[in-house]
């Protein structure tokens, strides 16, 4: 269902984006002080199908990997892909609803 999507962030790796607000607050959570503007250095992408969809992964400072959905990703405007992971999330958020009403 993502192949397509996935297949092309794994070309333009690595890559930066920032963090959405909930992802922020699950970082500090787990000791790791990121902000709204923490810059992320994408690493990997993962296809983890229709229940996670995909997963990016980026070093974590001195904790080693961490990794999040492409929807708790924020790119900049002018990143190759952007069109194309700004409708990968509206579809994603409607999917997330869409399994949390079963």
């Amino acid at each position: 269902m993502y192949a397509d999507l996935t297949a092309k962030l794994e070309k333009e790796i690595p890559f930066v984006a920032f963090p959405i607000r909930e992802l922020v607050q699950q970082m500090r959570i787990k000791g790791s002080p990121i902000t709204l503007k923490s810059e992320l250095t994408i690493t990997s992408v993962y296809n983890s199908g229709d229940i996670s969809g995909i997963l990016c992964a980026f070093q974590n400072g001195e904790k080693g990997v961490a990794m999040c959905g492409l929807s708790h990703l924020i790119f900049p405007h002018d990143f190759i892909l952007y069109k194309e992971i700004e409708d990968y999330q509206k579809k994603r958020a409607k999917r997330v609803q869409h399994l949390n009403r079963k």
